[in-house]
């Protein structure tokens, strides 16, 4: 069995149908529901991150229909009750507009479930954020720092950069800040849509899948080196796949595209008795995040 408390995600996620049969199993979960918990844990990440750029079109479409209604209403004042085929039109927008709140409220409401870290927490990445600006971005909403590909790797390169070193080594530190020092780490690599170019140095990074893990793992012994516990980090690669903007024609790729993400997990690492015990999590009551209301290769554009 591999238990740690779902409380926090359960209440989080209380919309994701994969939870419903899990509410009542109190604090202790099988290798399989855990799996399952994170997969929807994922899934609702996903859908937040999807949501926010839904929030922002349907803000500006409902700023924009609001003034066509207010532009519609001062016609028929202006015409006395106007005719019916003004009438029409205003009510239609009315009824396009009160479709449009509803879909924007229920928007603001699931990026109100996120999880949140704890201040001390979000503090101390968005002070790093602002010390590293062209470098790296922190998103409160999501638990992630996004450290942009090209300025934490030579071009085309796994090997990280000393100036983004010592961004992560103070990203390490906040880290190991006793709030969150049990908390699991995914650091994901990502790549434009650019392939990689075919040569005798290839052989360790043939295609992005590779590059993009690769480079994850980079950035992992990076943190690895400045004291978080290995035990707590996943390394993965979405390759081309996860893009965040529009790649240009012709296989130009997108600097966007080409990242790092790193996420805070809400789920704490738990004591293994197969694990040695230097390298068990050391902080056994750090407080949970709760709810509120991220060489070898030919050079390349990746």
């Amino acid at each position: 069995m591999k238990c740690f408390s779902f409380s926090v995600l359960a209440r989080s996620l209380a919309a994701t149908a994969i939870l419903s049969g899990l509410l009542g199993l109190g604090g202790c979960v099988s290798e399989d529901q855990y799996q399952r918990l994170q997969t929807a844990f994922d899934q609702a990440k996903q859908q937040l991150a999807a949501s926010e750029n839904d929030v922002a079109r349907l803000h500006n479409e409902i700023a924009a229909l609001k003034a066509e209604i207010a532009q519609k209403d001062a016609l028929l004042s202006a015409q006395g009750g106007g005719t019916s085929a003004l009438l029409k039109e205003r009510d239609l927008l009315k009824a396009r507009l009160a479709k449009l709140q509803a879909e924007y409220n229920k928007l603001l409401a699931l990026a109100g479930s996120a999880p949140h870290l704890p201040r001390a927490v979000n503090d101390a990445l968005e002070q790093l954020a602002e010390q590293y600006p062209n470098l790296l971005a922190f998103n409160r909403k999501l638990g992630l720092i996004r450290f942009k590909s090209d300025l934490t790797f030579a071009l085309g390169s796994t090997t990280v950069r000393p100036s983004a070193r010592r961004a992560l080594a103070k990203f390490a530190g906040i880290l190991d800040m006793p709030q969150i020092a049990d908390n699991e780490i995914r650091i994901v690599g990502n790549t434009d849509n650019v392939p990689i170019r075919r040569t005798k140095n290839t052989i360790m990074n043939p295609t992005n899948w590779y590059l993009s893990t690769n480079r994850a793992i980079s950035v992992m012994y990076v943190l690895k080196h400045n004291g978080v516990l290995d035990r707590r980090m996943q390394v993965a690669g979405w390759g081309k796949t996860h893009p965040i903007a529009a790649n240009a024609p012709h296989r130009r790729g997108s600097a966007a595209n080409r990242r790092v993400d790193i996420f805070i997990l809400p789920i704490k690492l738990k004591y293994n008795p197969y694990v040695p015990a230097s390298e068990q999590a050391t902080v056994g009551n750090a407080t949970d995040m709760v709810p509120a209301s991220a060489s070898g290769v030919a050079p390349g554009t990746n």
